[in-house]
């Protein structure tokens, strides 16, 4: 079985952050992993292969607990991230368009032919149903739950026939220019400006709009402003949305309102969210198509009115709390609305509790296992919270001494308790010497080195157990938990 590691430190060619099994390895999983499926051996094949890479990324030693390296590495346990890829897998059929033959496979309406296709699941018996095996079932159940985001076929994502292949001088982004200094104020000045011209120009309207999600209820608020018009306001809620989705549907319900508005040919957007607004132009296929096809729609018929027809989004940073946006995000926090059930739930917002469930049952079975090691060393980030594991960014632990090879190897040996000394020797091969050479204590132990042992420096305080104070320790004792020759 062939593995890649893509990952790099200072003397080796690869990340340790990225780390990963090849998708080589996985090729194909959704063979044997699916429901009721046995996964024994195979997961017993990519264990040994995750367990050599993370061994040989860490410079840990062998016998070190598969679960405690996999968490200082940053890298999610196999079967974990197995039953990630697998829920991902499971609802990319709505990527594809209706007329796909696996659409049709899914199909489970009653059919409405004289001659229905006879493999579509809708025309299956509920005993038929449960013989089959395999990870078609699954998707098929999951795909219930969700309402459909993607639209592929759109004729607005059509080459030749695209916005920005027909207009692609009528829209234009301004984003914050973060290299120079003191930007967000630069940026408020220009806002203001902007207002002010706004408002003495009887041609122009302009659109802030804001997003927040509370309690899985995600409320989208726009306020529309025009010379000599009075205050629109347009306030939508979704259930189970993205704030992504909140974000596009604010700005799609705002354009709607000022394309109404007569003589405007210039419509400006305020947003905290500049992405979210180049996802209306986006023409690759993602899971916001059906808003920007609609705002592309709008659009359309705005510019092809008038020539003279534009549109430009702002971005207005959050922190900077200018006034008006302020207003806006005030007014979409002040609702407090219950979720209506039972209801489906968008194809992002799918994706992102799949991930999230993975990751807290991985932080969940971290805590409460024993196959991180029964002397796993727990300690406190610099909030002083127990350090739980995630892959973001290499984790937790990598973050904070993964800039040094030496350091790296020594430290999670150190956390580990499989380091070179008297107790690691003791256990595993008894016949070794296990005295510490201070001569002060029978067994050269991990507690004794931490906090007694007079051959080093007493940075180590038992009262401030956080990972950054441990590794000042290692730092300035490079030989406590090293290899130390004769």
């Amino acid at each position: 079985m062939e593995i890649r590691l893509e990952a790099s430190t200072r003397s080796k060619s690869v990340s340790s952050t990225d780390a990963v099994p090849s998708p080589i390895a996985l090729y194909g999983f959704q063979l044997w992993f699916y429901h009721k499926a046995p996964t024994m051996y195979h997961m017993k094949v990519l264990n040994k292969m995750q367990r050599r890479a993370v061994t040989w990324i860490l410079g840990a030693f062998k016998t070190s607990p598969l679960e405690g390296i996999e968490a200082l590495a940053g890298l999610m346990p196999i079967r974990f991230h197995l039953q990630k890829i697998s829920k991902r897998s499971l609802i990319r059929p709505f990527k594809l368009p209706d007329n796909h033959l696996l659409k049709t496979l899914l199909n489970d309406n009653p059919p409405s032919t004289k001659t229905p296709t006879p493999h579509n699941i809708g025309s299956l018996t509920n005993h038929q149903k449960s013989l089959i095996k395999g990870h078609l079932p699954d998707t098929h159940t999951k795909t219930l739950g969700i309402f459909p985001s993607f639209s592929p076929i759109n004729p607005e994502f059509s080459p030749g026939n695209r916005i920005t292949d027909i207009f692609p001088n009528r829209f234009s982004f301004i984003p914050v220019n973060k290299k120079v200094e003191n930007c967000n104020n630069i940026r408020g000045h220009e806002l203001d400006e902007m207002v002010l011209c706004c408002s003495s120009e009887s041609h122009m309207a302009l659109i802030i709009m804001d997003a927040s999600i509370k309690s899985d209820i995600a409320t989208s608020i726009s306020h529309i402003h025009s010379f000599n018009h009075p205050l629109v306001k347009t306030v939508h809620h979704a259930s189970f949305v993205t704030s992504t989705e909140a974000e596009l549907f604010a700005i799609r319900c705002g354009i709607n309102q000022a394309c109404t508005i007569n003589n405007v040919s210039k419509i400006i957007v305020v947003t905290d969210s500049i992405h979210a607004a180049k996802k209306i132009f986006d023409n690759r296929s993602h899971p916001h198509q059906i808003h920007s096809a609609a705002i592309l729609s709008e659009l359309r018929t705005f510019f092809s009115s008038k020539e003279s027809n534009t549109i430009e989004f702002w971005e207005c940073p959050s922190k900077l709390r200018w006034r008006l946006h302020s207003d806006v995000d005030k007014d979409s926090r002040s609702f407090s609305i219950s979720p209506s059930y039972p209801t489906k739930i968008s194809w992002d917002y799918c994706k992102k509790i799949d991930c999230n469930d993975s990751l807290n049952l991985w932080k969940m079975t971290f805590q409460a296992s024993d196959g991180k090691g029964r002397n796993f060393l727990d300690l406190l980030d610099d909030d002083f919270n127990i350090i739980e594991p995630h892959y973001t960014k290499g984790g937790p632990w990598l973050q904070t001494f993964g800039h040094s090879n030496s350091l790296c190897a020594c430290t999670v040996r150190a956390i580990t308790n499989h380091a070179p000394i008297g107790e690691y020797r003791l256990h595993f091969f008894p016949g070794m010497d296990f005295l510490c050479l201070c001569s002060n204590y029978p067994i050269e132990t991990r507690r004794h080195i931490l906090h007694k042992c007079r051959r080093f420096n007493g940075y180590w305080n038992p009262r401030r157990d956080s990972l950054s104070h441990f590794v000042m320790f290692l730092m300035a004792n490079l030989n406590a938990f090293a290899f130390v020759s004769s």
